[in-house]
């Protein structure tokens, strides 16, 4: 690790100490599980860091390498390919520690990588890169960003060890790009990419991501941009950088620990991928199952198929709600409520020798729901109705009503009911009694055989904010400056434009209370226009 301050090393020596803490108490925790019968079962609860978690990310990994180009499953089936040409891309996206000579607290620089990608646009430019300029359809491609702390090859020396960086593995299917398998020039694509991540994080610089010094995208696989024409070892390469997937948290590099505790404190997630890929797991999960003798699943996935409103396919697999690889003409959409409702009324449902379906009958594939009012189509009759009221200087027959609205005489009745300012409408519900067994939480079991409660202990979770941001947030730094305006410390007469690295400045310097930097904050202000907003907090207005 670089030299760093005795403060910066106690603080990191305590998340450190922290994280691995916090590890430890998982080992040999087991949740216990009963349902109604008296039925229990038992299950190991492991975290995120331990080498459980690691195998299952691999597993993952090779999942989406048998559903995108074929292969045998473990369960003994055999996977077909779902694309015709599969490849995929390799993005690294990083930052400098020490942008400006100054040290940049790790979880500060971690919060920048990651929202450059989440929330600040690179995610979007690598959406357009390959929907509008590759043109490839939103189920034809999708990504996989893993997190990986520097250092790691072995010399933990460099400048940036133990801090983040980003893989972005991105899967997509050539065959629709008609490019003569021309992959290089599909990696000049992505530069935009790598651009955008230049331009929206703050501590990321053009040197690390050059990519005119790549002359293949598909030979060299060392620069920021990388393409291979297949999937395979993709899988492993991604898995590799959770620090190992065969070994224990204890046994991994130093590097790895420490980036490990940033994550930990900050409640940051390592690893996220789009929901293609996420479908594409569990659809090579769901398959298992199926041919598992241990499992009670018998239909493959695919084989029954409903319908989901929800965002992703509207035609997913029963068994597991993943629409990966069906074909989504085999249901029609369902009907809606209003085209209900209309249908309903079409059929004369309020003649007196017909009974109205309950709302039990009209969703049988409901396991529950509940309706409050009524119709839509008594709702848009009573407007019209109470509409007309407020114009006329008397109340008009139930006939006349009908007539100057144009609403069908079968509805008179209900028509004069709210004439005379009646609502009879009703709630109505249904629950139905769960075919299935319904499994609970019991107990927490530890080593020493003690039972808890599932409801105690645990971690409570709170805002945190960090001292820079602290500052940012409650100091007049949280103006903008103006033509002729600029950023002053009193105390050594730092000066800059940049709000961020004033804030900074005052944390390095020890002024870490919002208050006490208010006070040394001195705004120069060139043409003298003394706005309020940005008036010492001693001078007199």
């Amino acid at each position: 690790m670089t030299e760093l301050t005795k403060r910066e090393a106690s603080t990191w020596a305590d998340a450190l100490s922290a994280f691995l803490t916090a590890h430890a108490r998982y080992d040999g925790l087991r949740a216990r599980f009963a349902n109604e019968q008296g039925d229990e079962f038992e299950i190991p609860l492991v975290d995120a860091w331990g080498e459980e978690y690691s195998k299952k990310q691999y597993a993952r990994a090779m999942a989406l390498q048998r559903q995108m180009a074929g292969g045998d499953r473990p369960s003994g089936g055999e996977s077909i390919a779902a694309w015709d040409s599969p490849a995929t891309a390799m993005l690294t996206l990083t930052a400098s520690s020490v942008p400006d000579g100054t040290r940049v607290p790790p979880v500060e620089h971690a919060d920048a990588v990651h929202d450059s990608f989440s929330y600040d646009g690179v995610r979007d430019t690598l959406r357009n890169t390959m929907e509008y300029h590759l043109g490839l359809d939103a189920d034809q491609w999708g990504y996989w960003l893993q997190a990986e702390p520097h250092g790691m090859d072995g010399d933990g020396t460099g400048m940036n060890a133990c801090y983040t960086h980003l893989h972005v593995g991105v899967y997509f299917d050539t065959e629709p790009l008609g490019r003569d398998d021309d992959l290089h020039s599909v990696g000049s694509e992505f530069e935009r990419v790598i651009d955008k991540h230049v331009e929206v994080c703050e501590y990321a610089g053009r040197s690390a991501h050059d990519y005119d010094t790549i002359t293949d995208y598909v030979e060299e696989s060392n620069g920021c941009i990388s393409l291979n024409a297949s999937v395979e070892n993709m899988g492993s390469y991604l898995a590799a950088y959770m620090g190992g997937y065969t070994e224990e948290l204890l046994e991994k590099p130093i590097e790895y620990l420490a980036w490990g505790s940033i994550y930990w404190s900050a409640a940051r997630r390592r690893t996220s991928r789009s929901k293609v890929l996420t479908e594409a797991i569990a659809a090579d999960a769901c398959e298992q199952r199926a041919e598992s003798d241990e499992s009670n699943q018998t239909d493959a996935h695919g084989d029954a198929v409903v319908w989901d409103d929800g965002r992703g396919p509207d035609v997913v697999c029963e068994c597991c709600g993943s629409g990966w690889a069906i074909d989504q003409s085999r249901l029609d959409a369902p009907v809606s409520d209003d085209d209900l409702s209309d249908a309903l009324d079409a059929e004369g449902q309020s003649d007196e020798t017909e009974r109205e379906l309950t709302l039990a009958e009209r969703w049988p594939t409901a396991t529950a729901a509940a309706s409050v009012g009524e119709s839509t189509t008594k709702t848009r009759i009573r407007k019209r109705v109470e509409e007309e009221l407020k114009y006329c200087d008397e109340t008009p027959s139930v006939a006349s009503m009908l007539g100057r609205n144009m609403i069908d005489p079968k509805h008179a009745e209900f028509v004069e009911s709210v004439m005379r300012g009646e609502d009879d409408s009703e709630p109505e519900s249904f629950r139905r009694a769960s075919l299935d067994s319904e499994w609970h939480l019991e107990a927490i079991v530890d080593r020493d055989g003690e039972e808890h409660a599932p409801n105690g202990g645990g971690v409570d979770m709170v805002s945190l904010k960090l001292p820079v941001q602290r500052i940012l947030d409650e100091t007049r730094l949280q103006y903008e400056l103006e033509k002729g305006e600029m950023w002053r410390c009193s105390k050594c007469n730092f000066g800059t434009y940049s709000k961020r690295a004033m804030a900074r400045h005052f944390v390095n310097d020890g002024v870490d209370d919002p208050k006490s930097a208010e006070h040394v904050l001195h705004v120069e202000d060139y043409y003298g226009r003394d706005r309020r907003c940005m008036r010492h907090p001693l001078s007199k207005s």
